[in-house]
Parts: C-alpha cells; structure tokens; sequence
C-alpha cells in the first residue's frame, strides 16, 4: 500500500492501460468476425460469378440486353392479357336493395331486345334467369354476393346477343346459388356456380340456347371473343332447325299428291299440255329416255340436253340454327 500511495500515478496509469487493452481486444475480436463474414461473402460471390461465367448462354452485354427486350416483351403481353380478363363490375348490394336492382337491370334489357329485334322466350315477361328472385322480397343466406355477380355477366352475355342481333333467344341458364332456386325450373343447369381452375381464377358457367343464322352466330363468337371481361367460350353446338321451329326431320313428301293449283289468270298465260302416258306404265312414273339415233348431232361437250332451259341456281340456301353456347366468365381469386 505504501508503495502504491508513493506511485500513485504509476497504479492508475497501468489500471487505465489495461482496461484500454481489452476494450482494443474487444474492438478487434468484434471486427475479427465481421472480416471474416465478409470474406465468406466474398467467396460466396466468386462461387457465383465464377458459376455465371460457366452458363450458357454467357451473360455477355448482348445477351443481356437481350434478356431485359425479351423481359419487357413478357411483361407487355401480360398487360395485353390483363386487359382481356378484367373482372365484371357489379353493384355490391345485398337484402332488399337487390330487388330495384334485379327490376332495372330486366327491364333494360328486355328493352335492348325489343330494339335489337331480338324474340324472348316471353316477351314481356322473360326475367333472364331471375323468374324466382324476380318473386321474392327477402332472400336466403349466401344469396350475397354471388346474385349482383350473376346479374352482371348475364347482362354482358346478354348485351353480345343483342348486339350480334340473334334471332330468338331461346333459353338461359346458370348455377344454382341457394335453396331459393327451384331445382326443376329451366333456369339452372346442373354445374356449380363457381370452380376454382388450376390458375386459381374462378370460372362461373352460363349454357345458352339461341336461334339465328352462320353469320350472326360468328358476329357472337367475335363478341365473345373481343370482351374485356374473361367471357370464354367453352363449347359450341349447332343443329338444323326445321320450319315449324323445333329440330327434328321434315315430314315425307307424298309421291301420289295432286300437283299444286297454278294460277291462270296472268295474261298470256299458257296450261302447259301433259306429257303422253306410254301404253301399261304406272300413272306418275317418268317414261324411259329414247336411245340416241345413228348420226343424231350429238350436244356440246360440258352441257346436258336440259340445261338450256335451265334458269339461275340457288347457291346458298340457309337455313336456321338451333345454337347452344357453354361460356366460362372467369373472374380474379376471392380474397
């Protein structure tokens, strides 16, 4: 002690050397390991620069300006398709303040028909799906928010018939939502209302029926096709339709019926005289052709003895189609 009391300085210079010591010792342990994460980074980067070297292609200036145009491309169609899948907007309602909506959107509708020349299934009176919520004033659980969607893409769906100008519609149906929705009523079909497909989206089902000729059926598939809001079509059928308005086969033509009454009183007009009936032929039956005479002129080449009297063909004689289009409206995932 006394030693320390005559070198007073001395003890508390040496105390203050060495805690400086292993605060230096802490300092450099601390940056001893930050140098040594660092150099393990840099190793890290020399793997994968030397592993950038080796691919091929070599990621030269040229090729990855071409990579970044080839990017932009990529990024620019999936813009492109964007534009082409945009949800439907619909009026987010629920309870009581569906039924205007429902009553609006009907008679819009029905109004873009009577304008479009289009026929309805009833004229006045056709709901586009909607005949029993049409009816009711208080709705199941679950009705929400999946009727204003229905709503929505039946009057896009609609808007395209309209527009290409079908002759009939005959009949529209889409999935059931709740227990309001009769299970024998011709307004369903028998596919769920919403699917999740492998992408995620959603795909909402609609079967429509609708009368019309080849050029208005394409006018609709250009419709469809053109849509902004994801309206794909997912299967097409077609059939004849015959005269009464209803597929099925035209009735027989009786061989032994009368010919038609011919008008007679067209000035100049002329009966013309029967044809000989050969002695023990059957009445109505044509009469073998003669065989050619030796050294008759024989007729040109390319034409039939009949053919000068012949008039002008019908080249196309269409006739109406009984169409059935099934179409997927896809929308974005529920959140």
């Amino acid at each position: 002690m006394l030693w320390i009391k005559r070198n007073l300085f001395l003890a508390v210079g040496g105390l203050v050397a060495l805690g400086l010591l292993g605060v230096c010792g802490y300092y450099f342990w601390i940056n001893y390991q930050e140098n040594i994460g660092i150099e393990g980074k840099l190793d890290e980067a020399k793997q994968d620069l030397k592993r950038l070297y080796e691919l091929v292609p070599f990621p030269h200036e040229t090729n990855i300006i071409a990579a970044k145009a080839e990017l932009q491309r990529l990024q620019t169609a999936i813009n492109q398709t964007k534009q082409s899948f945009s949800p439907l907007p619909y009026q987010r309602v629920k309870g009581q303040a569906f039924k205007p909506l429902l009553d609006t959107t009907i008679d819009e509708l029905q109004k873009k028909a009577e304008h479009a020349g289009v026929s309805l299934p009833l004229t006045n009176s056709y709901a586009f799906t909607f005949t029993e919520q049409k009816k009711r004033l208080q709705f199941s659980e679950g009705s929400f928010p999946t009727l204003p969607e229905q709503l929505a893409e039946i009057k896009a769906i609609s808007t395209i018939l309209f527009d290409a100008k079908i002759n009939r519609l005959t009949s529209m149906r889409r999935g059931r939502v709740t227990s309001d929705d009769p299970p024998a009523s011709t307004d369903y079909h028998e596919m769920k209302p919403d699917r999740t497909i492998a992408s995620g989206a959603v795909a909402s089902p609609f079967v429509i029926e609708f009368n019309s000729f080849s050029s208005e059926l394409a006018a609709v598939m250009e419709g469809f096709y053109k849509s902004s809001n994801g309206l794909l079509v997912k299967a097409v059928e077609v059939r004849p339709l015959d005269e009464a308005g209803v597929g099925g086969a035209m009735p027989a033509a009786n061989p032994n019926a009368p010919p038609p009454n011919v008008t007679t009183n067209v000035p100049g007009f002329r009966r013309p005289n029967p044809p000989p009936v050969t002695p023990g032929a059957t009445p109505g039956t044509v009469p073998p052709r003669p065989p050619p005479q030796v050294g008759a002129p024989r007729p040109p080449t390319g034409t039939t003895p009949s053919s000068a009297g012949e008039g002008l063909k019908t080249a196309l004689d269409e006739k109406m189609l009984k169409i059935v289009v099934w179409v997927d409206v896809l929308k974005p995932p529920a959140k």
